[in-house]
């Protein structure tokens, strides 16, 4: 199901699908400049091509590699429309690595892609780094209309499961470098809008602050990690057990503490 909701020059296209509903996800993109940012999920592609199909966008820029945002570069870049993305992030959607079965049900499995990339670049929207949710996480920044497209670099103030290896530190430092835009709006993918987005940026920066600061003296004190776990971010839930440990609180004690070591 596509839902489009107007934000004044923003239009934001909201995916979901019985099973991403049943799972509690869906994902948005954004048309801004008459520029398409992200691609939404393979699950929903027939929606992106049926929008596609009345509405042609000059280009369209894709913040990082992961299905529910590069899931339908293929169909996109096979009907002549230019992308920009970081080369990391092309690597990536062409050679496609193998994803979980609850990523498959909810998201779908993402076509390689095949067909070369038209270049893409436009003046008014800057393709900015911000790696630690992945590597090759980037967010789009309109500094004219002081406005960011965040990705996944918000999804919420306190996130307490990471996937295996996330870079905890690298995701303050861009939510940092973010925040320090002054950004007056914020456009987050699962979240959609940010009401006061300096303030909420702000809280997260503090609150992931405060939980490395516990993580790292309980630490220090001989703790195990699953004691850590259940001290600072309480016990996993159902996420954790669904997606074998993929999505889980684990994940941000051990990545903080290897980052440390």
């Amino acid at each position: 199901m596509l839902r489009l909701i107007d934000h004044d020059d923003v239009t934001q296209l909201h995916f979901s699908t019985r099973s991403s509903r049943a799972m509690g996800y869906a994902v948005s993109a954004y048309v801004t400049r008459g520029v398409l940012i992200d691609t939404g999920f393979p699950h929903a592609g027939r929606d992106l091509e049926g929008w596609l199909d009345g509405t042609r966008p000059g280009g369209a820029i894709v913040t990082h590699a992961h299905e529910d945002h590069a899931g339908n570069i293929d169909p996109l870049v096979r009907r002549g429309v230019p992308v920009q993305l970081a080369a990391e992030t092309e690597a990536m959607v062409r050679a496609p690595r193998p994803i979980g079965w609850y990523r498959r049900v909810c998201w779908g499995t993402a076509s390689p892609l095949r067909e070369p990339i038209g270049p893409f670049l436009h003046p008014a929207l800057q393709l900015m780094p911000a790696p630690g949710h992945s590597p090759d996480h980037h967010v789009v920044w309109d500094a004219e209309r002081e406005t960011v497209f965040g990705g996944d670099l918000f999804i919420g103030v306190k996130v307490r499961i990471a996937h295996p290896g996330q870079d905890v530190r690298g995701e303050v430092r861009s939510l940092k470098a973010v925040l320090a835009l002054g950004p007056k709006r914020f456009f987050d993918a699962h979240r959609g809008v940010l009401e006061h987005p300096r303030e909420q940026l702000g809280a997260k920066v503090a609150w992931m602050e405060e939980t490395i600061g516990e993580i790292e003296r309980l630490a220090a004190g001989g703790w195990s990690d699953r004691a850590i776990r259940n001290a600072v971010l309480g016990r996993e839930d159902s996420t954790a057990w669904v997606s074998g440990g993929d999505y889980a609180r684990i994940n941000l004690v051990r990545g903080v503490l290897q980052e440390r070591g």
